[in-house]
């Protein structure tokens, strides 16, 4: 897929590359789209796995009370999620999303796979808002929506002469936007200023 793209790519030469039959393929998988949508799935995970790393130090920092360390992870977090969508393929994320779209078993197991991802997310916003490191009147579920939604979006925007922020810019907004201050700082509405 690398080498010749999702279009133009023929079982065949799938087989080919695997040393084995056109037969053996069709064995594990329906159709060429499977095919496909399950790799674009593992590369998607593969995509995912730095961002589960920021997932489980925000975890970590929740439960030794870690405020710093939560930032730091949240932070880390929001800069990869923007920088995936640009590299030099920006419109590689959408392909991807689409090919696994494209296969009804696979887009189940990615849905179930969003939703475990999307729940451990909500629940780290939810329990932050309770030690008081996030604005308690934002909606978790919103907040990640939103973030989610404009990585996503960022193709589109990442052309433009006019809207194009850095990931390290969007870090900062994301943070002074949804942090609470903490107890010996004035307002964390100065963070990265």
């Amino acid at each position: 897929m690398a080498e010749s793209g999702t279009s133009d790519l023929r079982v065949v030469d799938v087989a080919k590359r695997a040393s084995v039959g056109v037969p053996t393929i069709y064995y594990h998988f329906e159709s060429r789209t499977q095919l496909i949508a399950e790799a674009q799935l593992s590369n998607y995970l593969g995509l995912l796995e730095p961002l589960h790393g920021c997932l489980a130090r925000a975890e970590a920092a929740l439960e030794t009370e870690d405020r710093a360390g939560y930032v730091d992870a949240i932070g880390e977090n929001l800069v990869l999620a923007w920088k995936a969508g640009q590299h030099g393929d920006r419109w590689g994320v959408v392909r991807l999303l689409l090919d696994v779209w494209s296969d009804p078993k696979t887009q189940s197991r990615f849905c179930t796979l969003l939703e475990q991802q999307f729940t451990r997310w909500i629940d780290l916003a939810e329990r932050a808002k309770a030690l008081g490191w996030v604005d308690p009147s934002l909606d978790g579920a919103v907040l990640l929506a939103t973030f989610w939604s404009a990585t996503i979006g960022q193709v589109i925007t990442s052309s433009s002469s006019v809207i194009d922020p850095s990931p390290e810019a969007i870090r900062d907004f994301f943070l002074r936007a949804t942090l609470a201050p903490a107890p010996d700082e004035p307002s964390l509405r100065a963070v990265g200023d």
